[in-house]
């Protein structure tokens, strides 16, 4: 179907960095009227912090967005490893049709998911952009944001590409946990 969301990961030709060679995975959401979102943990905000909770545990994540309001990519310190987590267990209870929130926000206020219809095979996601998820010049008029339809295998699709991804990117612990 041309109008729904599909979200997959694919691989991009592998790279060098830090004598290390690997493929680059990004996980695209296609939404409505072919927008897409296109996102990808590239590294810990701080790799070689590993003393303190929140430092050590900031991900950098990029974003694609191709949209009806334009398109525009960036690159931020926008999650933390346990609120990827968050987003995993949401989609979660999505699948099982036991959400307890139609909306998923987070400390750095620049990305959110919302619910905004719900039957029994089909759900409809928003992905919503702010501050530094927005374009540079983004009218302070306009909401910037995709929509994706997606049934459950969709949205198991979402989970396991989701882990995946974090799986690259685990939880650090930390003695200190400020």
């Amino acid at each position: 179907m041309e109008n729904r969301c599909i979200a997959f990961i694919h691989s991009l030709p592998a790279i060098r960095a830090n004598g290390i060679e690997k493929g680059i995975e990004i996980m695209k959401f296609v939404g409505i009227n072919n927008q897409s979102v296109e996102i990808r943990i590239t590294n810990y905000q701080f790799p070689n912090i590993k003393d303190y909770k929140y430092d050590a545990n900031w991900l950098l994540i990029y974003l694609n967005v191709k949209s009806n309001v334009g398109n525009w990519n960036t690159i931020d310190p926008a999650l933390l490893t346990f609120e990827v987590k968050d987003i995993i267990n949401w989609f979660q209870g999505l699948l099982s049709n036991q959400i307890e929130n139609k909306e998923l926000f987070f400390i750095e206020p620049c990305l959110e998911f919302e619910l905004i219809k719900n039957t029994e095979n089909l759900k409809t996601i928003r992905i919503k952009f702010d501050l530094e998820f927005l374009p540079q010049n983004a009218d302070d008029e306009k909401e910037y944001y995709v929509d994706c339809e997606m049934n459950n295998y969709e949205l198991k699709k979402v989970i396991e590409d989701l882990k995946r991804e974090l799986e690259k990117y685990p939880e650090r612990k930390v003695k200190n946990s400020r």
